[in-house]
């Protein structure tokens, strides 16, 4: 049975200072070997302008675009001794070619951080054209071998950006998820 206070309420129980020092020096993860249970790669749409309709002699256009998501890099765990540096840069490593200071940090920016104009040759095109934005999200499970115990967590973050100009009313014909979805938001479905 919990102890109570003289007010009824649950007595507040004060952590000793034997259990203060093991808590203080438990071990660090930060040598612990990253297991990756799964990783999932995929190009997302950010951002779209609304359709801007162009003449063959504008030159350079200017689209406003507007946030379609927001992907907001984090890491989780079940113990906070695992640093997101720590995971980020075994999921750097697991990806091969990406360099740790060109993945997305936790609290440093989201996927929404271009918000400003575009400026885009239109190359002498004529019609309803549209500027799309995207990045390539990663989105993963892992566990960490600690001294102890295994410590299971999840990672978003996300690298580059790519653009893509569309022009309403010609089918983009490509299978990229986010050019068809920034399509579909402004100019309507598909045509065959």
């Amino acid at each position: 049975m919990a102890e109570r206070a003289a007010t009824g309420k649950p007595a507040v129980r004060k952590s000793t200072e034997a259990e203060t020092k093991a808590t203080a020096s438990a071990p660090s993860c930060a040598g612990g070997a990253v297991r990756w249970t799964s990783v999932h790669r995929e190009w997302r749409l950010t951002e779209v302008s609304p359709v801007v309709n162009v003449r063959k002699s504008d030159g350079r256009v200017t689209f406003h675009p507007g946030l379609v998501r927001n992907i907001v890099p984090q890491v989780s765990t079940s113990d906070d001794r695992v640093a997101a540096h720590q995971v980020l840069a075994a999921l750097a490593k697991r990806l091969k070619w990406w360099d740790v200071d060109q993945l997305a940090a936790p609290g440093k920016e989201s996927a929404d951080r271009r918000r400003y104009p575009a400026k885009v040759d239109s190359l002498g095109h004529a019609g309803r054209l549209v500027e799309a934005e995207e990045v390539q999200t990663v989105d993963a499970s892992f566990t960490v071998t600690c001294p102890g115990r295994d410590v299971y967590g999840s990672v978003t973050t996300w690298f580059g950006d790519v653009s893509a100009s569309l022009a309403c009313g010609v089918n983009p014909h490509t299978k990229e998820s986010w050019v068809q979805e920034a399509y579909r938001l402004t100019c309507g479905p598909l045509g065959r």
